[in-house]
């Protein structure tokens, strides 16, 4: 039995959900084990290494691997989750970012950051995952572990400017993709919403790649480009391009095997 494969996890879509898929594309019994390592989150798309049977005893492995990403950094914008998937806030806006600027921004999160974890993630804090908390709204009754965050490489590749109605349908549409009954749904789409129609604003969106270590939050760091450029920022979306050293094997049905080593 094949030991690993990498899906194409998509937008919209979680971890388990994509296992699960995996399973039926890959005709596996109810009763072989499967798991994942290294969460993308549901507003992600990418690379999700998946591990079958007995080897899902070596996901702290595969969890290790450095990863790379192609992702967008949303400007004059922020969010309590780091991405769209959260409560909006418009930030102050510079009247023009080149792309020296922006190249520049990109390079000052190369090296080591220690980090909160994201309010809206899977760290558990006395058994309870961080999302819990910022849900139950007991965030303020712990201590946030912090996350040691690497970034090895990053590129600048772009720019694209959005209309308020652009930005605000783009972001309606990605959320009618999530399971309403796990997310704030409403309350997001409200408060993006109220924030964006009849604003004659326009967004600036940088893209960037850039070659991560393990643990490292992509939706951690866009803020920390944007604060470099005297604004507000989040992640306007993120695909992870690569794990480790996998190489595509079956591109038609999404299942691919790995050269790890």
């Amino acid at each position: 039995m094949q030991k690993f494969a990498v899906i194409e996890k998509s937008v919209g879509e979680t971890p388990l959900e994509a296992l699960e898929q995996f399973r039926l594309t890959a005709r596996l019994a109810s009763n072989v084990p499967l798991t994942y390592a290294g969460r993308l989150d549901p507003m992600a798309s990418g690379k999700l290494a998946v591990l079958i049977g007995d080897e899902c005893k070596k996901r702290e492995a595969y969890d290790g691997l450095d990863k790379e990403y192609e992702f967008e950094v949303l400007l004059g914008m922020s969010s309590d989750t780091g991405d769209i998937l959260g409560m909006a806030e418009i930030a102050p806006q510079r009247q023009r970012y080149t792309a020296s600027l922006l190249r520049t921004a990109g390079r000052s999160i190369r090296g080591r950051h220690t980090l909160p974890y994201p309010a809206y993630s899977s760290k558990t804090v006395d058994g309870v995952p961080l999302f819990e908390h910022a849900k139950r709204g007991t965030l303020a009754d712990i201590r946030v572990p912090l996350a040691t965050m690497r970034t090895y490489r990053v590129s600048y590749d772009g720019v694209r400017v959005l209309t308020s109605a652009e930005l605000l349908e783009n972001v309606l549409e990605r959320m009618l993709l999530l399971d309403s009954n796990d997310f704030r749904n409403d309350a997001i789409c409200t408060r993006w919403s109220e924030l964006l129609k009849g604003d004659s604003e326009r967004y600036t969106v940088a893209k960037y790649s850039a070659t991560v270590g393990s643990g490292t939050y992509i939706r951690a760091l866009a803020p920390l480009i944007a604060k470099t450029l005297g604004t507000g920022g989040l992640a306007y979306s993120i695909h992870r391009s690569r794990i480790g050293k996998f190489i595509p094997l079956l591109p038609g049905i999404g299942v691919w095997r790995s050269t790890l080593r």
